[in-house]
């Protein structure tokens, strides 16, 4: 029989009977009060309590590691491996190109090649069953505007990289959906407090937190799914018209922008491909062809100070400036989210363009950014903003990854916002050109999201999730709409406009398919 000693409160008693066959000492935990040693001959008693802290401090320190690691880190990397570059960089993140106006020509190509709001307030429109002679040509300044505000945002307070902020296709066709349901007062209202949502996961450094659950297979899909409806509305504008005119300036101006695009060399010419083939043919060769209306541009003035919320009391839209429609909202931030997915993504590309390395500050600060853009851009009546891929493709071209340089672009773009002949001018190019151009930029759209999808592990999972993602984000809607319309029309609004918002399904199905097959389902010892 071996003997335990215990320390306690006065009166307890010192000595219990602790049982030990041979050598072997067994050591447990009485109470809560104090420890027991066990001990068989004078030195048992020494080991145990040495033996007993050592054993405890195995056990807590790997508990004291993991919060050390777990710590913030704004500075950490987020991929272990740099992502190598071969692009010769001629101006750093922090260089200022002198003299001053080698900045402004820059800056001014910057806007030349990302001057698509046009394009994206059209698709809003479209979907929203909106009168695009009446609210187009203020969404377009209002767009501009917005993109402005936010590029300062996004390169001043932000993650300070060299990104131009604007709307996308994925926020377009959200809100669209939303606008068609609920009305334009729902809409600023989703965007809000989408914006707001998209500030504090930012400010809450969430973003970078939980992008593992995030994959590229779950990435590209959204994407992927956000360029079907941009190549469906292409489609759809390309042959609004039945007349041979528009068919001709259609066939055009797709042969134009491709002959542009892939034989114009490095410089403007192709990367401003859409600007350049739509006033050759959607302006120049539309008014010689007597299609063009000059007169709407006439009209307008040359500057124009912004009006908040320029649509209140259009016909067929409720009185109200703002709506909170919980529905809507819902709705709204799929759009959000997708944006968001994509934001990640084009951090990482701008970094490896740019030469530098990708940080979590990256993206908790420009997700905040962005967030906050996305708000102001409420009240002006523009569409909530996003990274623009298409500047990474400068970058990429001309090696020059100056913030400043992106700021200037920020002031011109405002600039563009104050000139409303400007917006009616892009507002009275022919629908079947833009539709035209617009099917290629849809094209590249989809296939990066397939590129983004194939760049992620191989297996039969990623291919369920994939698959299986995209076959609901088509299809339901498209049944939705043609063999399924009686039942959908039943539905609730929330419902129905869930069903047939191909972005909120992409969304839901690839986070939730991803979950469940990749980490629910998923066995332990597989790699």
């Amino acid at each position: 029989m071996a003997t335990a000693r215990r320390t306690g409160s006065p009166g307890e008693e010192l000595f219990l009977p602790l049982r030990a066959d041979g050598d072997t000492l067994k050591l447990t935990m009485a109470d809560d009060n104090g420890i027991i040693v066990a001990g068989g001959d004078t030195g048992a008693e020494f080991l145990a309590v040495v033996g007993f802290k050592v054993l405890l401090h195995d056990l807590l320190r790997p508990l004291s590691q993991k919060r050390r690691v777990t710590m913030y880190q704004p500075e950490q990397p987020v991929f272990d491996q740099a992502i190598e570059s071969n692009i010769e960089i001629t101006y750093g993140i922090e260089d200022v190109p002198k003299p001053w106006w080698k900045s402004l020509y820059f800056a001014l190509q910057i806007t030349l090649v990302d001057f698509t709001p046009f394009v994206w307030g059209g698709m809003f429109v479209s979907l929203a069953g909106l009168d695009a002679a009446t609210v187009l040509p203020t969404m377009i300044s209002a767009c501009f505007l917005v993109m402005g505000i936010c590029t300062l945002i996004q390169t001043t307070i932000g993650n300070r990289l060299p990104i131009v902020q604007g709307p996308s296709a994925s926020l377009a066709s959200s809100m669209g959906s939303v606008a068609a349901t609920y009305g334009l007062p729902a809409v600023w209202g989703s965007v809000i407090v989408g914006g707001a949502l998209e500030t504090l996961l930012g400010g809450a450094r969430i973003m970078s937190k939980i992008r593992k659950f995030l994959p590229p297979v779950v990435v590209g899909t959204v994407v992927c799914s956000i360029g079907y409806v941009a190549a469906r509305i292409a489609v759809q504008w390309t042959f609004s018209s039945q007349d041979a005119t528009s068919l001709i300036m259609a066939a055009v101006a797709f042969l134009l922008a491709l002959v542009l695009k892939f034989r114009g060399g490095k410089g403007l010419l192709s990367q401003g491909f859409i600007l350049i083939t739509v006033i050759i043919v959607g302006v120049v060769g539309a008014s010689a062809l007597g299609v063009f209306n000059w007169e709407a541009v006439h009209n307008a003035p040359w500057f124009a100070l912004p009006k908040l919320f320029p649509y209140t009391g259009l016909e067929g839209q409720s009185g109200s400036t703002i709506a909170f429609v919980g529905a809507a909202i819902v709705g709204g931030f799929s759009g959000y989210i997708a944006s968001m997915f994509e934001s990640v993504g084009d951090y990482a590309a701008t970094c490896a363009a740019c030469d530098e390395v990708y940080r979590i500050k990256h993206i908790d600060r420009g997700i905040f950014a962005e967030g906050l853009g996305c708000v102001i851009s409420a009240f002006f009546g523009g569409l909530p903003c996003t990274s623009y891929t298409q500047n990474i493709g400068i970058v990429s071209a001309t090696g020059v990854c100056s913030r400043r340089v992106t700021q200037i672009a920020g002031v011109i773009f405002l600039a563009y916002g104050l000139c409303p002949k400007l917006a009616y001018i892009l507002s009275g190019i022919p629908r079947s050109v833009i539709g035209a151009v617009f099917l290629i930029s849809a094209a590249t759209i989809m296939f990066s999201g397939i590129d983004s999808i194939i760049s992620d592990k191989r297996s039969l999972r990623n291919t369920l999730v994939a698959g299986t993602t995209l076959a609901l984000a088509i299809m339901l809607p498209y049944h939705c709409a043609s063999t399924y319309s009686a039942w959908a029309k039943s539905l609730p609004a929330f419902l129905n406009m869930l069903c047939t918002s191909t972005v909120f399904i992409a969304v839901v199905a690839g986070v939730l398919l991803n979950l469940i097959l990749n980490y629910v389902l998923k066995d332990k010892n597989e790699k």
